[in-house]
């Protein structure tokens, strides 16, 4: 069966109404319900005539939007196109540059290599010229030395040949008068022995106990010492803690307050005090000052790490000290260059630590050297030393050298700050230097048997008690003193009674031995001067022909100077030369670059737009149909209403009639039957005429409102820097805007990339990975009338984490 359309069935519609109005008119039954039919024709009509002004709505709207969809696909292909030839340009520039590469390199560095060539055979020569000029020049001035030396000594020699025999007699006279005072000071002094004899037994009797209570102090002394002396604490400037807490970026102010700090710092260790203990071999520490030492250093760092808020934290265990311990053993048992290095790894090995868990800084410092010695051994020549002794305060004062030297450092600072594990301080020697190594041990690569029981630092009650002891130690050795206080008064004088008789026989006797010396150098003095007098005529008439060479010398080395400087000047000709043709192509391939993320941003916003407007036709033609439909139904509700209005008009004039003959009644029936066809017929062409011009006029009338075109202000970075696992950009404050909105990718095509949303002008990034580089964009969004815009993405910058 052939399917019959919509608009057909409309116009057939229309030709039934007007066929069946004349019976309809007459009927009875039908002129009963026409008032009913009228009313809900009107309703129909009023509703499909809504419909078609929404439909007619809806397509006005998306026409508006497609129009202006169109647009900006336009504006984005001619962009693209844009961007498309400026590519092909830049990379037929980095083609070209790229095929003469080779050449141009080749040609500079040949260059290069024959200016260096040239500028190594000029300073040879100018080294030679140099080397000759000194040697020259020093024979002149030694010839010169030389001559002045000797003509001084014979005059020297004429003017003490005539004195030297009064000097001989003048101290044989006064030897002989020392040696009298010898003899009676030695019988005074024979005297005095028996009472110095006696005054010492007595004070023998009670010495014990004056000896006894000496040590006790000294040991408390000690004791505490020990005590106090790891309690270190070292006050961080605050221009440094601002620097490291990323409060200020001046290292040089920093640096130069913590160097100030340090050089007025003051060690709880003491020289010379009684816990200051001595070693011949530093590497060679008790365990007690071992532990010493490493809580000494711990709480160095631990007071450094507290000013700048680090929540790191260092732990000495008993597994560290023996850590410590074996580091030490095998570092001065190895022979290794690398010696440090290997002991590490050693003792690792030998306590089941993972070596690439274990880290260590040391520095060297001086040892006393009191005398050395060199061996040759089948051609190698060692040398061996003679050592004096090292205290803790030198050790102490090394390790805290070496920390600070560390904060000093702005590449190594956070080696102390982030110091976190189990810590330790070991000590080791080497020919004239021992060196402070600080050991870390990172948990997680020690073993199950390591030993992780803490060792502790001593508390205040503890050094309370130890400071008690020592006054207590004191107050014996003070009684002790004071019971023997009469013999020792005896005894101390008699004994500076016979210091001082020896003093002064030791006095004399070594005016004696001076003038005896005195005498035999004044007898030697006395010499022929005939050898002196023929080394100066010689060296004298030598010394012309020194200077003429001397002279040639110093011009042979201006002249090799000039040669040199004009060699040097070729080179960084060349080197300059080989730097720009470098520097061309890195250009052109940066502009590449550019130009390809320009390419990639233009060709998504175009593939943006072009999706826009295909996915804008299909609604249009939707809307379009959705208005066809409605002017259909318009259509049929007026047809429909026409009808009825029709059958009410005949209706009313049937009722009129009513009551002629029925001959005239027929008669007339058949005339007003045939006329109302005609008339309602006309009536309703004219009204369908009337109601579609009226129809026509509001569609032509109705003007289709346009959106007002809003523009959002854009900003871009003023800032953008990376940290840790996180990245922080600032931007202006743009004008009129809601908030901004960040999105970042690790592709600089901005693939896959995240976005996130701020209303100040800064935001941080974190939760990132760690040493990547990220790409990053900014826009700014605005809020008006429950719609938001957006204005265009900023160029990609790039930022890299750490």
């Amino acid at each position: 069966m052939k399917k019959i359309s919509k608009n057909v069935l409309l116009v057939s519609s229309v030709g039934l109404a007007g066929s069946a109005f004349a019976v309809t008119n007459t009927h009875p039954v039908f002129a009963a319900s026409n008032a009913t039919t009228s009313t809900s024709s009107s309703q129909d009509v009023a509703s499909a005539q809504t419909q078609v002004n929404e439909a007619q709505k809806e397509v006005d709207q998306t026409q508006s939007q497609l129009n202006s969809a169109e647009d900006q696909l336009s504006t984005a292909n001619s962009d693209l196109d844009q961007k498309n030839a400026d590519l092909q340009k830049a990379k037929k520039a980095v083609n070209d540059a790229t095929i003469n590469e080779d050449t141009n390199n080749a040609l500079a560095q040949a260059a290069i290599d024959k200016a260096q060539s040239e500028v190594n055979y000029a300073n040879n020569e100018y080294q030679d010229a140099v080397k000759e000029n000194n040697d020259r020049q020093k024979d002149l001035t030694d010839a010169e030395n030389d001559i002045n030396s000797e003509q001084a000594k014979l005059d020297e020699i004429h003017k003490k040949n005539s004195d030297i025999n009064t000097q001989i007699d003048s101290a044989n006279s006064d030897i002989n008068n020392y040696q009298g005072q010898i003899n009676d000071l030695q019988k005074k002094k024979d005297e005095l022995s028996p009472k110095l004899d006696a005054a010492q037994q007595a004070l023998n009797v009670k010495q014990p106990q004056i000896d006894a209570a000496t040590q006790n102090l000294q040991n408390a002394q000690k004791d505490l010492g020990e005590a106090k002396s790891v309690n270190e604490q070292f006050t961080l400037p605050e221009s440094y803690i601002n620097y490291v807490t990323g409060k200020s970026t001046d290292w040089d102010t920093a640096k130069k307050d913590l160097q100030d700090a340090v050089a007025s710092h003051t060690y709880p260790f003491t020289d010379g005090d009684a816990s200051d203990t001595v070693y011949n071999d530093p590497s060679a520490l008790s365990n007690s000052d071992s532990k010493r030492l490493s809580l000494y250093v711990k709480n160095l760092i631990e007071s450094i790490q507290s000013q700048v808020s680090s929540q790191n934290k260092l732990t000495i265990t008993n597994g560290s000290l023996e850590y410590a311990k074996r580091y030490t053993q095998d570092y001065q048992n190895s022979n290794y260059v690398f010696r440090k290095y290997n002991a590490i790894n050693a003792a690792a090995t030998e306590m089941g630590i993972n070596q690439s868990s274990v880290i260590g800084y040391d520095i060297a410092a001086n040892r006393q050297v009191t005398g050395w010695s060199q061996v040759s051994i089948n051609g190698y020549v060692r040398t061996y030393y003679d050592y004096g002794t090292t205290s803790m305060s030198e050790i102490a004062k090394a390790a805290f050298d070496l920390v600070t030297q560390e904060l000093a450092d702005p590449n190594n600072y956070k080696d102390i700050i982030n110091n976190n594990g189990y810590f330790s301080v070991a000590v080791t020697t080497q020919d004239d230097k021992f060196y402070v190594c600080l050991l870390t041990i990172n948990p997680s690569g020690v073993p199950s048997s390591f030993d992780t029981n803490e060792v502790a630092q001593p508390s205040q009650d503890e050094i309370t008690t130890k400071e008690d002891a020592i006054k207590q130690a004191q107050a014996a050795l003070d009684q002790a003193k004071n019971d023997a206080s009469t013999e020792q008064s005896v005894y101390d004088q008699l004994q500076s009674q016979s210091q001082e008789l020896d003093q002064q026989i030791s006095d004399l006797q070594a005016k004696i031995s001076d003038l005896q010396s005195s005498i035999d150098n004044l007898r030697n003095q006395i010499e022929d001067d005939t050898w002196i007098q023929k080394d100066l005529d010689i060296e004298n008439s030598l010394l012309p022909q020194r200077k003429t060479f001397a002279q040639m010398s110093a011009n042979k080395v201006q002249d090799t100077q000039a040669n040199l400087n004009a060699a040097q000047a070729e080179l960084a000709s060349a080197k300059q030369n080989a730097d720009t043709v470098k520097a061309e192509l890195g250009n052109l391939k940066q502009k590449l670059q550019t130009a390809q993320q320009a390419y990639d941003s233009a060709s998504k916003a175009q593939s943006d737009a072009s999706k826009k407007v295909d996915s804008l036709k299909q609604q249009l033609e939707t809307a379009k149909k959705k208005l066809a439909h409605a002017k259909a139904e318009l259509v049929l509700a007026q047809t429909k209403q026409n009808t009825d209005n029709k059958q009410n008009q005949g209706s009313s004039d049937n009722k009129q009639k009513q009551g002629s003959s029925n001959s005239s009644t027929n008669k007339k029936d058949t005339n007003n039957s045939s006329s109302a066809t005609k008339t309602t017929t006309k009536k309703a062409t004219t009204k369908k005429a009337t109601t579609k011009k009226a129809t026509t006029k509001k569609t032509t009338t109705k003007k289709v409102k346009k959106a007002k075109k809003v523009v959002v202000a854009s900003s871009k970075f003023t800032s953008l820097k990376g940290s840790k696992k996180a990245f922080v950009g600032s931007w202006k404050k743009a004008k009129s805007v809601s908030g901004y909105q960040v999105r970042y990718s690790t592709a600089s095509s901005m693939a896959k990339s995240k976005t996130k949303s701020a209303k100040a002008t800064k935001i941080t990034v974190s939760s990132l990975k760690s040493k990547k580089k990220y790409y990053v964009q900014l826009r700014s969004y605005r809020k008006l009338s429950g719609k938001t815009y957006y204005s265009a993405w900023s160029k990609a910058k790039s930022v890299k984490t750490r």
